[in-house]
Parts: structure tokens; sequence; C-alpha cells
């Protein structure tokens, strides 16, 4: 009979994204079982994912990933477009590049995905994460009518061997890719659509004389390979892609070889040469779009990553949004499993996730097509050029590509704000500030690290002109705040002051520890004003789930009482 282990949450899938789901809920204090069928270290599978953009910098830096990740990886700040061998200007990734605005991680990291695997996986188990590498899901069940909490009954075994294991938990998360067993067994739909596209991506040791090639990306528009892609990635690899077209399908078919890929990737580099020293892995893949019909089942069900939406590599959005799917997960599960919310908040991940998915995949065809060489029938008789089509598309679409401009609807953890212009749903801002006899500024972003716990920022403004309704405030808060659970919550108050002041500190009233605003940058940030002050809340995630007057201070306490369980 096989032995049985128990576990808050079974997580299936060792790829980025699971990785991350069970990391964020380890930070948390949530105990997890991580399975992975593949010895990823016996696996040449360098390529994959590879981009991240600045809002994914953001959120793997507030889980204290990022400085390991950035020791490894190459730092694109900028890029190179040629047409007919001519540098061609505001085309491209250039016009990304000109949009990084309002975040101190203004770049891209390019890294492969077999070493960002290793940096989180290094991490998890140094937190005692219990990961089965070689171990696949046979099946599950769940029992919703059964006594006790771990309604979820998992059945794995270990690769090659009789060894099987019954592993008991409260939830089970299916982070397995596109043909997500999980799902499969779950019943959800996974619909979407098939396209005749197909791409080439090889990673290797390249030579080029093709100007700024070490800038970290270029494309080329080329007339007989579509828009093609060239990478710096990591440890001196670089990353060439193209289309294959309806000429090269009709040459090759589904049957190009290795030598064929290389043959084709040198001649869509002309006019400028290209040598390859060393293949380090390619692939020939089919472009389709699809999506999870829901991310979340049978209150114990959950997915992510790939295994709810599969698209394109076109605009470098799989591991992007894979991370955005795991950061929003983690808080809420584990919140869920330490009582502090309702199934209900699982909900929210599904409403989130699941329309951002979609824009993705709407935007994702016209991308898939336009890198392709050809052009959308909504678009033909407008543009007679793919890439300048792609350009615009691009163009309109930026700040949701690198992040910065996704945002969700109002819901019990996302309810619009009565001070200040930041939207709730929208990602908070960052801002300098200095700790009381520091000269060298923090950000908030570092002060606010992921552990699942709420943040409160208290704009205290200046305290000659707010300290009476401070006063009054700060009690009711603290009143308020003593109510939610223990470890929910973190405080902290910002005052618009030099630092130099440091001895009005104490005259302040204020709530966790202090912080000079002494530019005034973290009120405008969220346009709070000074002469008044105000309060903001923060989501685990970063985003902002609410704001109100410091003369409105009980509605925070109405805020949390529509997000704290009542059980």
């Amino acid at each position: 009979m096989a032995a049985t282990i128990k576990t808050d949450v079974l997580i299936v899938g060792g790829g980025p994204v699971g990785l991350l789901v069970a990391y964020g809920l380890a930070r948390q204090g949530v105990d997890t079982v991580l399975v992975e069928k593949h010895d990823k270290e016996q696996q040449a599978m360098y390529g994959r994912a590879t981009t991240l953009y600045p809002r994914t910098l953001e959120m793997l830096d507030q889980l204290e990933l990022l400085d390991g990740l950035n020791q490894i990886g190459y730092i694109g700040r900028n890029s190179v477009t040629y047409k007919d061998g001519q540098r061609v200007t505001s085309r491209g990734w250039h016009v990304m590049f000109q949009r990084m605005s309002g975040t101190f991680l203004d770049y891209c990291l390019n890294i492969r995905q077999k070493y960002s695997e290793n940096v989180i996986r290094d991490a998890y188990l140094n937190m005692g994460g219990r990961a089965y590498i070689g171990w696949a899901l046979e099946d599950y069940t769940v029992d919703n009518r059964g006594e006790g909490d771990y309604k979820v009954t998992s059945r794995i075994c270990q690769a090659d061997t009789s060894k099987g294991l019954t592993v008991c938990s409260k939830f089970i998360v299916g982070a397995d890719g596109g043909h997500s067993l999980v799902r499969r067994l779950s019943g959800i739909p996974f619909e979407g659509d098939r396209t005749d596209f197909k791409w080439v991506r090889i990673d290797g040791q390249f030579k080029t004389n093709m100007p700024d090639a070490d800038l970290g990306f270029a494309s080329i528009e080329s007339k007989s390979h579509g828009n093609v892609l060239w990478v710096q990635l990591d440890h001196g690899v670089k990353r060439i892609g193209f289309a294959m077209t309806d000429d090269m399908l009709a040459k090759y078919g589904n049957s190009l070889t290795e030598d064929q890929a290389k043959e084709e990737a040198v001649r869509s580099m002309e006019p400028f040469s290209l040598e390859i020293e060393k293949v380090d892995w390619w692939t020939l893949y089919s472009i389709n779009q699809r999506v999870a019909d829901t991310f979340f089942a049978n209150d114990r069900i959950l997915l992510a990553g790939d295994a709810c939406h599969t698209h394109s590599s076109g605009a470098a959005q799989g591991m992007n949004t894979g991370v955005h799917d795991a950061v929003n997960l983690a808080w809420k599960l584990g919140g869920v499993v330490k009582g502090w919310y309702s199934t209900e908040i699982l909900r929210t991940y599904d409403n989130e996730r699941r329309p951002a998915a979609q824009h993705l995949i709407e935007l994702d065809k016209a991308f898939s097509a336009t890198i392709s060489g050809q052009i959308p029938e909504t678009h033909k008789g407008l543009y007679a050029d793919a890439n300048e089509l792609f350009t615009k598309l691009f163009d309109e679409s930026i700040q949701f590509n690198i992040g910065l401009g996704i945002h969700y609807d109002e819901s019990i953890i996302s309810k619009n704000p009565s001070t200040g212009m930041v939207s709730a749903g929208w990602r908070a801002p960052d801002a300098l500030v200095y700790a009381p006899g520091s000269r060298i500024p923090v950000r908030l972003f570092q002060l606010t690290r992921n552990t699942g716990t709420w943040t409160v920022l208290i704009f205290a403004g200046q305290p000659t002109l707010t300290r009476k309704t401070l006063a009054l405030s700060m009690k009711k808060l603290a009143v308020s705040l003593d109510k939610l659970p223990k470890g929910m919550f973190r405080c902290f108050t910002l005052i618009a002051n030099s630092v130099t002041e440091g001895d009005q500190v104490f005259t302040v009233p204020k709530i966790g520890h202090s912080y000079y605003d002494s530019d005034r940058s973290a009120h405008a940030a969220y346009t709070i004003s000074t002469n008044s002050g105000g309060v903001a809340v923060l989501r685990p995630d970063g985003i902002l789930g609410y704001a109100t007057a410091l003369e409105d201070i009980e509605a925070v306490e109405t805020f949390f009482h529509g997000v704290v369980s009542r059980n």
C-alpha cells in the first residue's frame, strides 16, 4: 500500500510558474509539495521563456529573487531595427524602451528558463520546500463532502519505478503546461484557435557583423523570413528567431532539420552575415491561442501559466504572464489556508487573471500574424507592410506588454479610493523615502516585500498641518487594525519632512516604522496632499487595494471587513 503524506497545497509542475507558487506559499509559512515529472538537471532544456519585463522584475524583486536572476541574465536597455540593411528608428522593440517610465527597474532581463528555474527552485528548497523531481501525477479526486480540510487525494508515482505516494492536500494547483493533466482530469474546457503559423527559435554561440548586435534586442524586417528576432541571452548566448513563411513551409513542411534551420537562420540575417559556432537548443513550433474556461474549479482546483492559457512568444509574454498568475494566486491561496479569507477570494484570481489572459490572446492573434509577415483580415486594406502594422500594435499595447499597465476591475480586494488619483486595481507607485538618520533612500517596494502581508501606508503630510487629525486618526486606525488576524498587515508612516528634521519624529503620531518623504515624491506619486495626508492600502502583490483621507479612517476598517473571512 502506498505511503500517504499530507500538505496544504500540492503543486503539479516544476517550471517557473509552479516553482513561484510554491515559493510564494513557503514565504507565508504554508506547507507545500511540488511534483515535477522531468529531471531538469538531465534535460538540455535551455530555451523556452527568456525575456522578463519591468513589472515582472518588480514582483520578483519583492519576492527577493531578482538579484539572483540579475547576476546571471543579460540586462537589456535598448534595441535596434533594420530594414534592407538600414537602421529604422522608432520601430520594433525600440518603442518599448521609450515607454519604460514610472519604474526604477527600467530594463528587460534576458535569462533562459533553465537558469531562472534554478534560482527559484533553490530559493524554494532553502525555505524547506518539498520537491518530488522525477515524480508524476497519475490521478486525483476531490471530495468536498469528506471530513476535515484535506479534500484532495492525489496519486503520484516515481518515473521508471513502481514507487508511489498518496498526497492528501487542501488544494491542488495545476502549473503543468499546455497539456495539463490537472486541467484535463478536472474537465475544464481549453478552447481556442489553431493557426498555420510556425516559428523557429535557435539559441547558441553566434557571430554577426550587424551593427549594435550587443544592445540586447534587434529586429530585422525580412522579406523572406518575417520579423526576425535577435536577443542577447545569458552566458554570452544569443537567440535568433524567424517565421516559417509559405515558401519555407512548401519547401520543408514539418520536417525541418537542425542543419536546415541553421541555413535559414543565416539567410534570415541578410544582408548581414551570421556564423553559427554552436547550437544549444532549437525548436520548430506551431502557434496556437487557447484559454481555459475557468482558472478555479470545484473550490479546490486552480490553474496557472500555460495550463490555462497558451499563445505565441511574439511579444515575449509567456513567462511574464505566468509570473503574474503565480504572484496573484500565491498570496490569496496562502491567506485562505491560514484562515484569513474565505475561498471566495480565490474567485478574484479567476476574475482578475482570466480577462488579462483573454486580452493577451486577442493581441497575440495580431502579433503572430504580423511577425509571420502577414496582415490579419481585420487590417487588410489599411496596411501594406506587416512590419508597420506590428509596430503600431506593439506601440498601442506597450504598457500592457511590459506589465505596468495591467490592472484589475473593482472587487472586494480592489475598492475605488476616496482620495488620490491612483485607481484601485492598478499597480501601486514606487517612490524613494528615507529612514531616520539615513542619507541613503530606500524604495517603497523594498519596504513592502511580498510575504502575503497587506501594507497600510499612512501619508502623514506636513505634521505642522496634520498633527491633530493624524493623532485622532491613528488611534482609530490602531483599533481597527487590531481586529485583523495577526500577521496580516504591516504599517509605515510617511512624513513629508526633511530627514534633517529628525527630532520632530517623536511628536508625529505614527503606526509602524516612520520614513521621511523628504522631497514629497511619495505623496506626489499617490497624489495625496501634504496639507491633509491620507492612507493607502496595498495588496500583498503590490496592487492598490484602497485609499482614503485621514478624516475618513473608518473606511479602512470597512474595506478590510469585506476582505477578511468571518467564519
